[in-house]
């Protein structure tokens, strides 16, 4: 989990092969994914972190809570955001508020025990592009990753 990664240098052109789709792993890729992952229970993030470390997406940092993951996506600048809804100090709603302003085009991903469709729409409301609940994050958790990769939308609830 380290804090830095080196960017692409300029000259790397991405491939212009289309996608197998069939699998993550198969997707070629100029450069690993950079996620910042922020839950209140550590255990969550654990299991998350190594979640996704299996499939070669850099975790580039973790965050307790809604401000410090405020303060790691200012520091660092990751390709993409997983945010649980309800943390202490400062929420995922609150915190995508104010990721927005510096960050306005990195992909949100929230994610929660919590699901209804009012919630859905709060999420959307903040320029989430999408949403995975908490039970159902084993199975959808990568291919919300890749449709948010491709600019896509992905909410299941």
């Amino acid at each position: 989990m380290g804090q830095s990664a080196k960017p692409a240098p300029a000259s790397v052109k991405p491939s212009t092969n289309p996608p197998n789709l069939d699998s993550i792993q198969a997707i070629p890729r100029t450069r690993s994914l950079r996620v910042l992952v922020a839950d209140d229970h550590e255990m969550v993030r654990f299991g998350l972190c190594a979640m996704l470390q299996s499939q070669n997406i850099e975790v580039c940092a973790q965050a307790k809570d809604g401000q410090e993951a405020i303060e790691k996506s200012r520091q660092l600048s990751p390709d993409l955001i997983i945010l649980d809804i309800s943390m202490p100090v400062l929420g995922g709603i609150e915190a995508a508020q104010q990721i927005r302003v510096f960050l306005p085009d990195v992909p949100i991903l929230f994610f929660s025990t919590h699901k209804t469709s009012e919630l859905v729409a709060l999420v959307q409301s903040v320029g989430a592009q999408g949403f995975v609940a908490k039970d159902q994050m084993a199975a959808t958790l990568l291919e919300a990753i890749e449709a948010l990769r491709e600019k896509k939308t992905f909410f299941s609830f």
